[in-house]
């Protein structure tokens, strides 16, 4: 199974890490690239970080995530040219993390878990609306909500804080401070070179420790039944 892992699922993983690295270099040197090359730069690190979680584990929660991944790669190459398209396809994509977040919830969550899921959901809404209003921009409520509802899910999933909770925080950093930047300015501001590194290592983070945590789960029921029989 180990070396199956490597050849079918791990390339997968190194290649998007490879393709962030290199849009992360055409924005910090601000190196022009045509404008279908930028698009597939801003997509393929997230799809092929899609591909991996559907390798990983089999079944309708990494479906779910690699929905949601694959939305956010779609949104992010649309960004430039139709962003308010853009910011409807990147809700989806959300709406899909929340519902594989919702589906993982914890049945008795501790202070920890009620005060970041409270935070998250409440404050994540009004975070978008003061970045909006910054720039003259008009960003619609339902943008926030997503976006809180997302990390306020992953927050209280039964997954662990340290990486998918820390993820979803990481998605709401670099979505709001994705907001703060002009259109006009997308991918040239220093804060869009931020909020694209926070949206990309926030999914990562977050689908690494979605798919580990599924598998080990699936493995200990394995060994479990296998006793049983």
């Amino acid at each position: 199974m180990p070396r199956r892992a490597l050849v079918e699922r791990r390339p997968w993983l190194l290649l998007s890490l490879a393709t962030a690295l290199a849009h992360a270099w055409f924005l910090v040197s601000r190196t022009p690239v045509p404008g279908v090359y930028f698009m597939a730069l801003e997509a393929l690190p997230l799809w092929l970080l899609s591909a991996y979680a559907v390798l990983r584990h089999k079944g309708r929660d990494t479906q779910l995530l690699a929905l949601m991944l694959g939305l956010e790669g779609l949104a992010g190459a649309l960004s430039m040219i139709y962003p308010g398209l853009a910011r409807t396809i990147m809700m989806l994509g959300w709406f899909a993390g929340l519902s594989l977040f919702l589906s993982h919830r914890t049945q008795a969550p501790d202070v920890n878990r009620r005060i970041g899921t409270a935070g998250l959901f409440l404050l994540t809404p009004l975070l978008c609306y003061f970045a909006a209003s910054r720039i003259g921009a008009a960003v619609p409520l339902f943008y926030g909500l997503a976006l809180g509802g997302l990390a306020a899910s992953a927050w209280m999933s039964t997954f662990a804080q340290s990486r998918v909770g820390v993820g979803g925080v990481l998605i709401v950093f670099g979505g709001v401070l994705q907001i703060t930047v002009p259109d006009y300015l997308a991918g040239e501001a220093p804060q869009a070179v931020l909020a694209w590194a926070a949206l990309y290592i926030g999914n990562l983070v977050l689908a690494t420790g979605v798919t580990g945590e599924l598998r080990m789960r699936a493995e200990v029921q394995r060994v479990d039944w296998d006793d049983f029989g």
